[in-house]
């Protein structure tokens, strides 16, 4: 009896500490994929591979971008884990643990969907400047409909394929 009661109650514990981690990923769910800052070609930043689009290689750390998997957001140096998502208004503040290849650190993101389908980025969850951020997907790799060197993000394209 207390057998079963004991995997009961690792069963329940198991599914509360998944529950907020569902609830992030709910809250995230319109952020999934590649983002690059609004006017840059999205070939400049990323390839596509067979599977998903990443970023080119070698990585600039200066490029901005990122990829939104899951409960992962990625830019071209660091990965970091979305431990968890609150909301504030339109924003929703992603708590993430971020590691380099020199440290691991906390840090957070504010985020806002912009209505033409892009995003915002801000600098803090109150106010402050905004960066909007286009969705980079294979269709503007492929076609170079982001701009950029046509001739170079074609090529692209029939290597992912």
């Amino acid at each position: 009896m207390t057998r079963v009661a004991r995997r009961t109650g690792q069963c329940l514990l198991a599914i509360a500490a998944a529950a907020p981690m569902h609830g992030a990923l709910s809250q995230t769910s319109d952020f999934q994929g590649a983002w690059l800052e609004e006017g840059i070609p999205c070939a400049s930043a990323f390839v596509a591979t067979s599977k998903a689009i990443d970023f080119r290689r070698p990585a600039s750390v200066f490029v901005p971008a990122f990829i939104i998997t899951g409960r992962q957001l990625s830019t071209p140096m660091a990965a970091c884990r979305i431990a968890n998502v609150r909301s504030n208004g339109d924003r929703q503040i992603l708590s993430l643990s971020c590691t380099t290849s020199i440290s691991n650190d906390t840090a957070h993101a504010f985020l806002a969907p912009a209505p033409d389908g892009g995003l915002y980025r801000y600098l803090s969850a109150e106010g402050g400047v905004a960066t909007k951020f286009q969705r980079c997907d294979r269709a503007k790799l492929t076609t170079g409909s982001a701009g950029g060197a046509a001739g170079q993000t074609a090529s692209l394209g029939r290597r992912a394929s």
